[in-house]
């Protein structure tokens, strides 16, 4: 993990209006997303797709007892198959829309492994000190948008050659479900800052829960200033 310290001062948010149509390279045409953000090179899937969920059972508490034992060994065996942490919650804390068949809970684990994010880009500038990028997780029947925000400084450089805004802080990020069902909990995080500083590469850790299952996630979000400290 490195830092880079900077001599100079921040400029204003007057300046930040400079990056809007700063180019950026190797990106690929995009569908818009909320608040001046595009998916990077790859198409925004449908967030309100219909998707019909498994019917939840009307069980017993000894029915519940047996499926519970069943679920279990799904999970233990998904775990060992694919490599995989995933965590099963106590009965106790089994809501009833949980219950479904067996084959139904076997299906929603797979859907688990196979799990993918999508980051977006955003198309404006903002001050560093809040910054939003949406990052989309994507099962084949859930699609839920995980909002971050990160806070960050920037020192103008006067040994660069145009004499630019760089990093020279990052101060802290954080990420929440915005929208689609499960729960996501930020478990840390670690950055570095890479191309002399125009870039932070930040890597966050996160346990998603859905359906009575927890998964632990790696997502890496990268944040772009430009010469004018404005944060993308």
């Amino acid at each position: 993990m490195k830092n880079y310290i900077f001599a100079g001062v921040l400029l204003g948010t007057v300046l930040l209006s400079g990056c809007v149509n700063e180019k950026v390279e190797n990106v690929e045409p995009s569908e818009p997303l909320t608040d001046g953000q595009t998916v990077e090179n790859k198409k925004l899937s449908n967030i309100d797709k219909v998707v019909v969920p498994p019917t939840p059972l009307d069980l017993t508490q000894e029915q519940k007892e047996k499926y519970y034992k069943e679920y279990i060994s799904l999970v233990e065996k998904v775990n060992a198959e694919y490599n995989e942490d995933f965590i099963i919650e106590p009965i106790s804390k089994f809501l009833e829309e949980y219950w479904v068949e067996v084959k139904d809970f076997e299906k929603i684990l797979k859907e688990r492994v196979d799990a993918s994010f999508i980051v977006s880009k955003n198309n404006e500038a903002y001050p560093p000190t809040i910054v939003p990028k949406s990052v989309e997780l994507h099962t084949s029947s859930n699609v839920a948008i995980i909002s971050f925000k990160g806070s960050f400084e920037t020192q103008l450089n006067s040994n660069t050659p145009d004499g630019r805004q760089l990093f020279s802080a990052m101060n802290s990020i954080s990420s929440q479900i915005e929208n689609g069902s499960g729960n996501w909990i930020q478990t840390g995080y670690d950055y570095s800052t890479v191309e002399g500083g125009r870039t932070f590469l930040i890597t966050v850790g996160g346990k998603y829960s859905q359906n009575g299952v927890t998964s632990s996630h790696i997502i890496e979000v990268e944040f772009h200033c430009n010469k004018n400290g404005g944060i993308s």
